[in-house]
């Protein structure tokens, strides 16, 4: 059954069977039925032999009950395929494994008709293009992947018509190149289809296969925005605690420009070359395949801000004269402008439109304007002439401005300030702060002591005062900015039972790391420390160096332990001719929560989804990581794959049936352990058919009707694996054992013959209920009662009994007196059985015989022998006379003599 045992290998070699539980699969062989259909032999006559070999299907037709009855025969007439059953074997599926001319038999069995119908085909099997295609294959960077169909040196290689095609979002199939190799950079499956064309125009020696492209770790790109404008900034990450190397390319550069290593980057829209859609790539290393950096990449889009040109037209008297304006032309479509001083809201704005705001008093103004969703802020520094050119001025005061910049503390970077000193005590005041990039940010009352202290970081801003109504010179300053330390770490992350933590930072620090239960250790840069708790962690980095002018850095990060994460390859049998199917038992977490890896014995991977169709018998591992988690310190899970069993040996054995009991015992041999179920079906002469369900799952059934018995064997999934059947007969060998009633013995001398009862199958022979020989010929021993069971040929068995006696303690009765004229008491001789001669001999007291007798006619409990007295014609006197008798078997050599006396009365 070599043959049908590839059939269910090779259903699970083929490379378009790897796929996982996130894609579409490619079609598998499927088996069509066609129970009811006209008997015709039909299937794949003309095939080509791909990598170890090609799947034939064939189909007979028939109807429900046939039995069929296949072969496949080598051109040289060796036979390599033979296998029969029900309504299962309608179609079947054959590996072809050598090139070559084949027949493919088919006889169907309908009822007891062994040759209901017959039927042959030719098959020519020839060499097809071994497919060069892996089941797998490792992206490495940007580096792409070249996929190769077909050996470059395959013959005829040009006659072959090659399609490449990969999924689209909705799973169908999408075209996406032709010729035998294609060069790809996209991770996911990817699917190959050549053929032959035929000269009527189809399709002939069709290969499918599929493979998968990807890199080794599996993690995604986090990103904050899908798009930013100017002003803003993008953060990037992974979704799994990884560091790596970052980059970014433009969509119009044909470079990248490397980021640095780091957990996650941070994009401002000022380190960005303008508006336009750019890439970050990301870029990992796994340790098990340390010359195959993992990259993924991820976009964004940098939108266009909206434009605006200002100009101030004219600039107010004094601080308190409202005679000044602006004008506002708008460079680009707007979809909105706002000027919260003015109460103005307008939009949409078409580019080139030009406004004018005049009676304006001088003060800072916000120009809000709206583009695409992206908003900026203008501000528009109205200040008075200077000097002034009213009449009458009011009076100002003269504040001195001092700014301080960002500074250094213990627990980080303190705020830089700016100081506004009158030098006096003032009336009503008021103050506006503006951000250069963002507008107002704060605002408020000037302290009646003529103080203002306003903390913030470092930055370009405006102050706006007005006191007692005069709207001072607008304060523009710049807060300097005090560096940090640079390290980068994740945001929160998941681990499991522990997880080597290094901040990633090409500085030389010293990091100190709060754990959730308020302990601290210190580490320098590059040294690991160990997590075992989730919670809120705090990590501080400073400069190793005490002349560094770098700033602690404080960041806070969140750890969650992951459940115990457990799993299993679970081998999953659907159907009969399905192919063997592996899918991945996760206990802890969902299954898309997890990276899941098939390993072969190569440690190559040959799997990456929830089930697994292995390309071959042999040995695998699973190996089941969580997403986005630190990596888990789990062991690959090994297990063997092997062959199906499609077929059992069904041995059958019945008896024939007997006078007694009547009946025939049918007994089944055959794998119990792979047989879980039995069916019997019973054929009488005419050839009619009668399901026996009261025998189901029986290994041994008892019938009384001659006919043909048929058994059938299914396993767990209900499938055929075994068919036999066997006629039912009435015994012939109907001759009961040859016996007398009773045989004798001889306790002095046994040289008896022994008993012969006929020629049977086997003996046994009891005495008073006790098996004493199983010989065809038994000598008894002892006196009694015995039994005899024989069993025929036909496995028939016959009963008789008998007894025995013992010939050579034989019993002699005669009297010693007799009365001459009394027939009542007259002389008589009485022998037991087993004497078959006898004489009398007697004799007077002179030792005269007068009187002889013999006989070979001995009654059972009669007289034997008797004397009426007489001798020559007269009754002899009165006295006592001489008895001698002789007992005789010659058969057994018995020959005794008795001597007594008789007294002779009147």
């Amino acid at each position: 059954m070599i043959g049908m045992i590839l059939v269910w290998t090779i259903l699970i070699l083929s490379p378009q069977l790897t796929l996982g539980k996130q894609e579409k699969k490619p079609s598998k062989p499927e088996t069509n039925y066609s129970i009811n259909a006209a008997l015709e032999l039909t299937g794949d006559s003309n095939l080509c032999i791909v990598n170890s070999g090609v799947i034939g299907s064939y189909s007979a037709g028939g109807s429900p009950g046939d039995v069929y009855e296949w072969k496949i025969n080598k051109s040289t007439g060796e036979e390599i395929f033979n296998r029969s059953g029900g309504d299962q074997y309608e179609t079947i599926q054959f590996l072809y494994t050598e090139i070559g001319d084949y027949v493919v038999s088919l006889k169907i069995r309908r009822g007891t008709d062994a040759n209901f119908h017959e039927e042959t085909l030719d098959v020519v099997v020839q060499k097809g293009p071994e497919l060069a295609m892996k089941p797998d294959y490792l992206l490495c960077a940007d580096t792409p992947v070249l996929l190769i169909a077909l050996d470059p040196s395959t013959p005829n290689l040009s006659d072959y018509t090659i399609v490449w095609k990969s999924l689209d979002e909705n799973g169908e199939d999408v075209i996406i190149g032709s010729g035998n190799e294609f060069l790809t950079n996209s991770t996911g499956y990817h699917f190959v289809e050549l053929f032959l064309t035929n000269a009527d125009g189809s399709q002939g020696c069709t290969i499918k296969g599929s493979t998968y492209v990807g890199p080794a770790i599996d993690y995604q790109i986090t990103k904050s925005a899908d798009q930013i404008c100017e002003g803003s900034n993008l953060t990037l990450g992974t979704d799994t605690p990884l560091t790596g190397e970052w980059f970014i390319q433009k969509s119009t550069a044909s470079t990248k420009t490397s980021l640095g290593n780091a957990f996650e980057v941070t994009l401002n829209s000022s380190d960005l070359d303008g508006p336009g859609v750019y890439e970050v790539f990301f870029r990992a290393i796994d340790a098990n395949y340390p010359d195959c950096p993992s990259e993924r990449k991820i976009d964004f889009e940098f939108l266009e801000s909206p434009k605006l040109d200002l100009q101030i037209l004219t600039s107010p008297d004094d601080c308190i004269t409202d005679n000044g304006s602006f004008q506002l032309t708008s460079v680009s479509d707007l979809d909105a402008l706002e000027i919260p001083e003015l109460g103005i809201s307008l939009g949409p704005i078409a580019a080139g439109q030009v406004l004018t705001y005049t009676n304006l008093t001088p003060r800072v103004y916000s120009i809000i304007a709206t583009q695409n969703g992206c908003e900026i802020t203008k501000l528009v520094q109205l200040d008075a002439a200077n000097p002034p050119v009213s009449p009458s001025p009011p009076n100002q005061l003269t504040p001195q401005v001092k700014v301080l910049p960002e500074t250094c503390a213990e627990d980080g970077v303190i705020k830089g300030k700016v100081e506004v000193d009158f030098g006096q005590a003032i009336g009503t005041g008021t103050y506006r702060l503006f951000s250069t990039t963002k507008g107002e940010i704060d605002s408020g009352t000037v302290p009646s002591n003529g103080v203002l202290d306003l903390d913030m970081s470092s930055g370009k801003y405006l102050l706006e005062l007005i006191i007692d109504g005069c709207t001072y010179p607008t304060k523009s300053f710049t807060i300097d900015d005090q560096p940090e330390v640079d390290f980068s770490i994740p945001e929160d992350f998941i681990i499991c039972e522990s997880f080597d933590f290094i901040p990633e930072t090409d500085e030389d620090l010293l990091f100190t790391l709060t754990y959730p239960d308020g302990s601290m250790q210190s580490l320098n840069a590059g040294e690991a420390f160990l997590l075992t708790e989730g919670g809120q962690y705090s990590l501080k980095g400073e400069a190793n160096s005490s002349s560094s002018t770098l700033c602690a850095l404080f960041e806070d990060f969140n750890v969650t332990v992951s459940q115990k994460i457990t799993f299993a390859p679970e081998k999953v049998e659907r159907g009969c001719f399905d192919p063997i199917l592996y899918v991945a038992d996760i206990q802890g977490l969902l299954p898309e929560e997890t990276s899941i890896r098939w390993l072969n014995s190569e440690n190559e991977i040959v799997g990456r989804g929830l089930e697994f169709y292995p390309s071959t018998i042999g040995y695998y591992s699973l190996l089941v990581q969580p997403l986005a988690s630190g990596f888990c310190n789990v062991t690959p899970f090994e297990f063997e794959v092997v062959a199906p069993i499609t077929a059992v040996p069904m041995v059958l054995e019945a008896t024939k049936i007997c006078p007694e009991p009547g009946t025939s015992v049918i007994t089944l041999t055959t794998d119990e352990d792979e047989v879980l179920n039995t069916e019997w079906i019973f054929y009488d002469s005419n050839d009619q058919r009668s399901e026996l369900p009261e025998f189901d799952n029986m290994m041994e059934i008892t019938v009384d009707k001659v006919g043909t018995y048929e058994a059938v064997a299914y396993n767990k999934l209900h499938c055929e694996i075994g068919r036999s059947f066997i006629a039912v007969e009435e015994s012939t060998m109907l001759t009961l054992p040859d016996l007398d009633e009773s045989y004798p013995i001889c306790s002095k001398d046994n040289t008896l013959p022994p008993i012969d009862p006929g020629e049977y199958s086997s003996y046994e022979w009891y005495f008073e209920g006790q098996l004493v020989s199983t010989q065809p010929l038994f000598k008894p021993t002892e006196i009694g009662n015995y039994q005899l069971f024989v069993t025929t040929e036909d496995g028939c068995v016959f009963e008789d009994s008998f007894r025995t006696y013992d010939v050579c303690d034989y019993q002699l009765v005669y009297p010693n007196a007799m009365i001459i004229g009394n027939p009542d008491k007259d002389f008589r001789v009485i022998i037991s059985e087993g004497i078959t001669e006898a004489e009398l001999f007697i004799l007077n007291r002179q030792g005269e015989l007068i009187y002889h007798s013999a006989t070979n006619d001995i009654p059972l409990e009669e007289p034997v022998l008797s004397w009426d007295g007489r001798s020559d014609g007269k009754y002899v006197p009165t006295g006592t006379y001489a008895v001698v008798i002789v007992l005789r078997n010659p058969l057994y050599g018995l020959d005794e003599k008795e001597r007594g006396s008789l007294l002779v009365l009147y």
